[in-house]
């Protein structure tokens, strides 16, 4: 028998009462509406912490956040004296590992960063929070594994990608298309040998800065709901490749938010209704 492959889709600062699965008419989320009531999709509803890094800590290392590492905020690192899951796979389990999204688990030395956590491969960036489009964060440049300072703060693995290249480009496309890649390359070898893969997907949406190629304007918020029909339409777009590679019933996917909606923010739709902290 197969081993499974396995896809984690993590979305980022999502309100519990974000997508149409949850009862929320306006929004637009049809495919994963169908496929949380038709195909059994694993909806993690329980977040570990209410902070980006500590939830993906512990996602990563099946640690309580107070034991996984240093905290919240552009330092926060998993605690090298954890193994991660991406490490597990890997070294027992023969599986090929992929990371493509945000980070936010250190990136000050080079032992920090995804490639040195478990994982073959990585496209993304290491900070909290960037630009959408052109790829940095004004507030907290992010520190280089070389030991300099880059502003634009998008990495392939281990080498910084050239400002210009991605410039413009909307990140979770960036993001979903290695995805994509990643799946059409391993498929064929998971055919071939039995090797199965695992794919870190860390999405950027929702998180601010408030900036989305689309609008939904017949909405409170037209951005944030955005957010939530960019992420129906890349599950669907990566569902589409599973099955189209024969690979779907062979595949744990499982769909989750690091966290609820950030009530001390900006996001005004996102949404944590009925629970404590509805906006």
């Amino acid at each position: 028998m197969k081993p499974p492959n396995l896809i984690m889709a993590l979305i980022d600062d999502f309100g519990w009462f974000g997508g149409g699965w949850q009862g929320n008419e306006l929004a637009q989320t049809p495919f994963l509406d169908t496929l949380v009531r038709e195909e059994s999709l694993i909806l993690e509803r329980h977040y570990t912490y209410k902070f980006c890094s500590p939830s993906r800590r512990s996602f990563l290392t099946g640690r309580f956040p107070p034991h996984s590492g240093q905290d919240n905020g552009p330092d926060a690192t998993i605690d090298y004296r954890m193994q991660t899951i991406a490490e597990l796979l890997k070294c027992e389990a023969n599986y090929v590992t992929i990371a493509s999204g945000k980070w936010h688990g250190g990136h000050f030395s080079i032992s920090q960063i995804p490639h040195a956590r478990g994982f073959d491969e990585s496209f993304g960036y290491f900070n909290g929070k960037q630009d959408h489009f052109f790829h940095y964060d004004s507030e907290d440049m992010c520190l280089g594994i070389d030991g300099s300072y880059n502003v634009t703060d998008l990495w392939d693995t281990t080498k910084p990608t050239n400002p210009n290249e991605y410039s413009g480009q909307f990140g979770d496309y960036l993001f979903t298309s290695r995805v994509l890649q990643a799946i059409s390359k391993n498929s064929l070898r998971n055919t071939s040998n039995m090797q199965p893969f695992f794919i870190y997907w860390a999405m950027q949406i929702a998180h601010d800065p408030m900036q989305a190629p689309i609008s939904l304007p017949n909405t409170p918020d037209p951005i944030e709901y955005a957010f939530a029909t960019l992420a129906d339409q890349a599950i669907e777009n990566v569902t589409t490749k599973l099955k189209e590679l024969e690979q779907w019933n062979n595949t744990l996917f499982v769909f989750s938010s690091d966290n609820g909606g950030p009530a001390f923010s900006d996001q005004k739709a996102a949404s944590n209704f009925p629970l404590r902290g509805e906006l």
